[in-house]
């Protein structure tokens, strides 16, 4: 009777192991893909992101229009849920960032490819107030030239972005400027 006891409580410690080392690991993999398309797409545009710290961030690709409607920027915006579109987004670290950051996707950029794009095809956005790094790396991209006659002359419009996000937890110490 001991011996089937011994065998049974080892059997239960051998699953419970098992468990924990299959959670740890989908723990420290935290990729996830978010993407636009201009046509149905199985990836969502916006979802909820856990923070390595444990905080809920919405995490969302939100599209620019020039003015005959095409999809000519799209900005990776990061706020906490519920909020509104016009809340800051948190990765824009000081509010008065202008031009051409890490966390926006210009379709003119994306022309020649995401490895020939001005970040290339990964870029690393250092988010020290909230103690974490997002990396993005560009896992597909179509643009098109928009129709002619477009007021602005020959731009270029998204048909599609797939980005992987990965999180970690920010080093002490790391840099604050956004991309590095």
């Amino acid at each position: 009777m001991n011996k089937l006891r011994i065998l049974a409580w080892t059997l239960l410690l051998i699953v419970l192991m098992g468990t924990g080392i299959a959670d740890s690991q989908s723990v420290s993999s935290s990729q996830r893909v978010l993407a636009y398309s201009a046509k149905p797409s199985p990836h969502p545009n916006s979802f909820l992101l856990k923070s390595p710290h444990g905080v809920t961030y919405r995490l969302s690709l939100v599209p620019e229009l020039d003015v005959k409607k095409h999809v000519v920027v799209l900005d990776l915006v990061l706020q906490k849920p519920g909020q509104t579109e016009d809340d800051p987004n948190l990765l824009d670290s000081t509010g008065k960032l202008h031009g051409y950051q890490p966390y926006v996707f210009p379709a003119s950029d994306f022309a020649g490819g995401a490895h020939k794009s001005a970040y290339g095809e990964s870029r690393v956005l250092n988010l020290q107030k909230l103690g974490m790094a997002l990396q993005i790396k560009v896992a597909d991209v179509h643009v098109e030239t928009t129709p002619a006659g477009s007021s602005q002359g020959l731009g270029y419009q998204f048909d599609d972005l797939t980005l992987e996000i990965t999180t970690q937890k920010l080093a002490e110490g790391s840099s604050n400027k956004p991309g590095q």
